[in-house]
């Protein structure tokens, strides 16, 4: 019998491995931009986000959006958008991928109390659903077509 690692790999997906943090969130380590970064991989996230205060940091050309963030950790806050951006996690990697911009202070201050190192950002559904993700909680990967 195949593995799921030998099963998804036949069917054309890489993988990455995933950090599982005190709070059983996944982080992992994209590049955005060419630049490094920490994300917390967050399936009921609808967008793939940065911190607004990291905008220079990982060349984003963020323009002023009417949507609005919430989460469970803050009402609803500003946010901003950026185009045409390059998204690498693992080998996986797309071009031409919005990000939205929100501060991300609650998130990071939250993750600080229970003393864990803050992120850079979130990885949300809409990168999850175009890669047809797969997540195996069993051995902490993740799979991306």
């Amino acid at each position: 019998m195949r593995t799921l690692y030998q099963l998804l790999r036949s069917k054309g997906y890489t993988r990455v491995r995933l950090q599982t943090l005190p709070t059983n969130h996944y982080a992992v380590v994209a590049t955005l931009n060419g630049v490094n970064g920490r994300f917390i991989l967050d399936t009921g996230a609808s967008s793939t986000c940065v911190s607004t205060e990291l905008a220079v940091h990982f060349h984003l050309n963020a323009k002023p959006s009417e949507e609005k963030a919430s989460s469970a950790s803050a009402n609803e806050l500003d946010t901003e958008v950026a185009h045409h951006n390059t998204l690498k996690i693992g080998s996986w990697s797309s071009k031409r991928r919005s990000v939205v911009l929100f501060d991300m202070q609650a998130v990071n201050l939250a993750l600080q109390k229970l003393e864990i190192e803050s992120v850079d950002g979130i990885i949300g559904a809409d990168i999850l659903q175009s890669t047809k993700a797969v997540i195996d909680y069993q051995n902490d990967w993740l799979y991306l077509k």
